[in-house]
């Protein structure tokens, strides 16, 4: 098979590798969408994959075969991948928080990933897709699953006022899912105009600038329009704890979904004083029900509204051109998926 695989240290390249075998309890998936995750590229530019390595962890595919004990779905079922694997035994793993569990591994990170024709995971991670749900969108299951994971970390409740920092993929995702889940109202900081314009289809509220130039007036807004649940998608080296620690509401809470890289600016004084709850998210788990299969009931009941999220898709041989693609905020990329 084809895969894309890490050379030197910061750039991909097509390898062909044996088609793998599942081996007891997995699956092996023939790929037919595969996201590029913000993670992975800055993992790429940062030279942080190992060499050798084949990212991706926004699949979706078709079940190809099964290992022994690997009950559930049959051959030929169309799936979204929860690219992860843990322990099963940990106190973490028992209470259905496998996503801390101290042994977890993700696909495309620890374990070889969906950037290839196919891959193999533990069949009890597949979710099957419904059948209007396209490849290109059931893919989004994964990065739909954070937010779904973001907004119950938050405690998001009906009629709640949500601020989402950042209109990437996962911020516009993450309004979606505020909405169907009950929001009054969803407002979110956006950098490029094309950002903004995918916001307001999806029906959101009140589109802000850029989440740092907007920080000095955010107290202001938040007592104009309590701001209930902040929920943090940018990360990076972005100054956005500081804006989310002005707008929220005394007694409301910041979810971070963001994966900062190094250390971050948090000022203490206003989340001390109108004693914020600040929840960090990683992923996604089972211990409120499902995140997954509520990310994939989402995705079906909006699939209409989300089917532009995704702007560009390319073949597995230009999966460089993908990742620079997906670099570039400014080409009006949101979410760059592969197809192998």
């Amino acid at each position: 098979m084809r895969a894309a695989v890490v050379s030197g240290r910061s750039s991909l390249e097509i390898a062909h590798r044996d088609v793998p075998e599942p081996g007891p309890g997995e699956a092996r998936i023939r790929v037919e969408a595969c996201g590029v995750c913000g993670s992975d590229l800055h993992l790429l530019a940062g030279g942080l994959f190992p060499p050798g390595q084949t990212p991706g962890h926004e699949m979706a595919g078709l079940v190809d075969a099964l290992g022994d004990g690997a009950g559930g779905l049959a051959t030929g079922s169309r799936v979204a991948v929860e690219p992860m694997r843990s322990c099963g035994t940990c106190p973490s793993c028992r209470s259905g928080r496998y996503s801390i569990c101290r042994d977890a591994r993700l696909a495309g990170l620890q374990d070889p990933g969906g950037l290839a024709e196919f891959a193999l995971v533990p069949a009890s991670r597949l979710h099957a897709v419904p059948a209007e749900l396209a490849p290109s969108l059931a893919a989004l299951a994964e990065p739909m699953a954070v937010v779904v994971h973001a907004l119950r970390r938050g405690a998001l409740e009906r009629g709640q006022r949500v601020l989402v920092l950042g209109a990437g993929a996962v911020g516009l995702l993450a309004a979606a899912a505020a909405r169907r889940l009950g929001a009054g109202e969803v407002w979110i900081s956006a950098r490029h105009p094309h950002q903004a314009e995918r916001a307001r289809s999806l029906g959101v509220a009140r589109v802000l600038g850029e989440a740092e130039s907007v920080a000095a007036r955010l107290d202001a807004l938040g007592r104009e329009a309590p701001i209930d649940l902040v929920v943090e998608t940018v990360g990076g080296s972005a100054d956005t704890l500081r804006a989310a620690a002005a707008a929220v509401r005394p007694g409301g809470a910041v979810s971070v979904v963001g994966v900062f890289w190094g250390e971050l600016a948090l000022d203490p004084m206003p989340l001390l004083l109108k004693e914020v709850s600040l929840h960090w998210s990683y992923c996604y788990d089972s211990h409120a029900g499902s995140d997954f299969a509520e990310a994939i009931r989402i995705l079906a009941l909006e699939r209409d509204a989300l089917a532009p999220l995704v702007t560009h898709a390319l073949p597995l041989d230009e999966v460089a051109r993908a990742f620079a693609i997906a670099a570039d905020r400014r080409a009006g990329a949101v979410k760059v998926n592969v197809i192998p």
